[in-house]
C-alpha cells in the first residue's frame, strides 16, 4: 500500500512531444562544436557569393561582398586551426594518461623488466 509521503509529493509535469524534441535539440547543440555550424554556413555563404557575378557594376557592393567572404572564410580557417590544436592536445593528453596508467606504475614496470630480462637471457 502506498505511503502518505508518496501522495503528498507534487506530480511531475506532463511533457509533450515538442518538449522532448526541444530538450533533445538543446542537448545535441551543446555537444556540437562551433566549427560544425561554420561548416553548415559555408554553402550559404557560397550561395550569397553568387551575387558577385550579377553585380559587377557597383564597386562598393563588390568590395563589401568580397570583404565579408574573406572575413567569413578567415574565421572558418582560424577555427579549423584551433580545432586541430584541440584535437592534438586531447590526443597527447590521452597518450600521457595511458603511459602514466601503465608504464609508470611500479608493478607493471617490474613485470615488464622481468619479461624483458627473461627473453634476453634465452
Amino acid at each position: 500500500m502506498p505511503s502518505v509521503s508518496e501522495f503528498s509529493e507534487q506530480p511531475k509535469p506532463v511533457k509533450t512531444g515538442w518538449m522532448y524534441l526541444r530538450e533533445g535539440l538543446l542537448r545535441a547543440r551543446a555537444r556540437r562544436p562551433f566549427s560544425f555550424y561554420l561548416l553548415l554556413a559555408i554553402p550559404v555563404a557560397l550561395l550569397a557569393a553568387v551575387n558577385l557575378l550579377e553585380n559587377r557594376d557597383s564597386p562598393v557592393q563588390f568590395a563589401t561582398t568580397v570583404g565579408l567572404l574573406v572575413a567569413f572564410f578567415g574565421v572558418v580557417m582560424l577555427r579549423a586551426v584551433a580545432d586541430v590544436f584541440d584535437i592534438t592536445r586531447d590526443h597527447l593528453r590521452g597518450r600521457r594518461e595511458v603511459a602514466r596508467g601503465t608504464l609508470f606504475q611500479p608493478e607493471f614496470a617490474k613485470a615488464l623488466g622481468e619479461k624483458v630480462r627473461g627473453a634476453h637471457d634465452e
